[in-house]
């Protein structure tokens, strides 16, 4: 089964299976639902052809690329190929597809703990940290092979992050690489546990299924001396005379090899064979030996992987967490002073001080509104509820909303509305959300009794794109403020911001299709504009069409 693995990008750390074709790979997609608004909402699509699956980019926005190289048409895809859409970083890879039948680990792996059944005499060992461990044998065709199977082994588990799938992974190389009969791998159950558990159990086909017995004394000596060892359960052994089921396993030839990470062992690989099909030599072992090396290193990167991953999201709540506690507590402190001057007021029976304590309470409340709002679009994904609307309809009511703190600041606010203006599919709510986010900007740039803010609309019939700029005479912003200004939690009003506004009008833009764009001079003021294509709906007389907050 194809799997995704994000490496990079809003999702990263988590993998998706592709469990039908064709699946699309997009913000729409129901198969992969990624929230990064880089991506197009149908970006690329994946389809299988012959047993081989390819990519096909969907005209995206920002293209789709494989291992660096933008694609057009259909590409066909490898195990390990590394994609790219928008700022997302794909892996593609697959889980196991059979090689073997897969076993259910607990009910079919049997350890003797006293010797009564299989209890094997170690024929040959291999230290797992030797530094010849793959050059030693006695050919250099076959030392060729092993290095050519380990660099295999390394390329396609370099990209696997999940322990299970990783360890799957293996069993399959070792099953296409060495004859084996059944074979499984045991782990810690948890770190320092002195205890082993079956993960992964696999055999050849439906005829050597069945519970698998391996020695006690056998595993002990793989962990505690940390070196590989080629074993045979020899029935003229006598050890075995005492245990008379060992007829019913027959004669087999055994792999155990370590499974170490920072100089410790945390786990067994066990292959076997029955004599008749195959005896094992020391080649075999030394090629096992690797491969249990290898293992190690990349169950060591997995974990650092996954607690990198959980570090970030851990550290991510954090800014998040101290950004926000910062505007809600200077917004409670607001509100307590306000509401102490409606009591004094009411306690003194002055009503202008309580009228003036309610005005401070109001835009207070209003402040509230306002960040639980931009909380509640930066942090999910969302499809915009589109209906037909008037833009500059929504521009006059959104403008009301504003005029008492204008007034209250003597600023004067100007329209400019392209009568022209044609209806397009809006989100009303969300883009009333973007105009009320930076007419708030504005109104805090600006400086009283001189602030002019203006709100313009325009239709590009040759791009086919509107038009909607807010523009104010503030200070201006320095080009290092610009580079940074759409960032989460970006603020240039220090404690008085909390740095959700302008991310939050990227990104309901950029769930319109559009875009934003910020030009500013130093000493002359900045103006936003937000650019929504109209190709994409029905472009009609504006009569008659939402724009009302619902």
């Amino acid at each position: 089964m194809p799997t995704l693995h994000i490496l990079q990008g809003p999702d990263k750390g988590h993998t998706f299976d592709i469990t039908h074709t064709p699946s699309l790979v997009g913000r729409d997609s129901p198969d992969l639902p990624l929230t990064d608004n880089t991506i197009s909402r149908r970006h690329a699509q994946l389809i299988k052809k012959n047993n081989t699956w390819a990519i096909n980019d969907l005209n995206s926005a920002n293209g789709t690329y494989v291992n660096g190289v933008k694609i057009s048409g259909f590409h066909e895809l490898k195990q390990g190929d590394q994609l790219r859409c928008g700022s997302t970083l794909i892996v593609f890879g697959e889980r196991p597809t059979g090689t073997g039948i897969a076993g259910e680990p607990a009910g079919s792996l049997k350890i003797d703990e006293n010797g009564n059944i299989v209890e094997s005499a170690i024929m040959t060992t291999v230290p797992s940290m030797e530094d010849s461990v793959i050059i030693a044998g006695p050919e250099m065709s076959n030392a060729v092979g092993n290095l050519r199977i380990l660099y295999e082994l390394a390329t396609a588990i370099s990209t696997i992050f999940d322990r299970q799938q990783l360890l799957e992974k293996v069993m399959d190389m070792i099953f296409n690489s060495i004859p084996a009969d059944r074979g499984f791998i045991l782990l810690q159950e948890e770190e320092h546990s002195a205890e082993l558990i079956p993960v992964v159990v696999r055999y050849r086909s439906k005829e050597h299924a069945g519970e698998i017995a391996i020695s006690h004394t056998i595993v002990n000596h793989v962990v505690e001396k940390k070196e590989g060892v080629l074993c045979s359960n020899a029935m003229r052994d006598p050890r075995f005379a005492k245990g008379k089921s060992v007829h019913d396993y027959g004669i087999r030839s055994a792999l155990c090899a370590p499974i170490t990470a920072r100089n410790q062992t945390i786990g067994v690989i066990y292959v076997d064979t029955t004599v008749a099909t195959h005896t094992y030599a020391g080649e075999q072992l030394r090629l096992l030996t690797a491969i249990g090396m290898h293992t190690g290193l990349a169950i060591e990167h997995s974990r650092l992987y996954q607690a990198g991953v959980r570090a970030e999201r851990l550290a991510a709540a954090g800014e998040t967490v101290a950004y926000l506690s910062h505007g809600i507590k200077n917004i409670l402190q607001s509100l307590q002073s306000a509401a102490d001057m409606v009591d004094l007021g009411f306690a003194r029976g002055k009503l202008e001080i309580s009228k003036k304590g309610w005005g401070i309470l109001q835009r207070n409340l209003t402040k509230i509104q306002n960040l639980v709002l931009n909380m509640l679009a930066f942090s999910k994904a969302r499809q915009p509820n589109l209906a037909m609307t008037q833009l500059n309809q929504l521009v006059t009511e959104t403008m009301e909303m504003v005029a008492s703190q204008a007034d209250e600041k003597h600023v004067g606010l100007i329209t400019d509305m392209d009568e022209h203006l044609p209806a397009i599919a809006l989100d009303p709510n969300g883009m009333q959300q973007v105009l009320l986010n930076l007419l708030l900007n504005a109104l805090d740039a600006v400086e009283p009794d001189k602030g002019v803010i203006t709100v313009k609309t325009e239709y590009d019939g040759e791009k086919q794109e509107l038009h909607l700029m807010v523009g104010d005479n503030g200070k201006g912003m320095e080009p290092e403020v610009q580079n940074n200004i759409f960032g989460a939690f970006f603020s240039s009003k220090g404690q008085g911001g909390t740095g959700l506004g302008l991310a939050v009008v990227r990104k309901i833009a950029e769930e319109h299709g559009g875009k934003v764009e910020v030009s500013s001079v130093l000493g002359e003021g900045t103006t936003f504009t937000v650019v929504l294509p109209a190709s994409g709906s029905e472009v009609i007389d504006s009569g008659g069409t939402a724009s009302s907050t619902r």
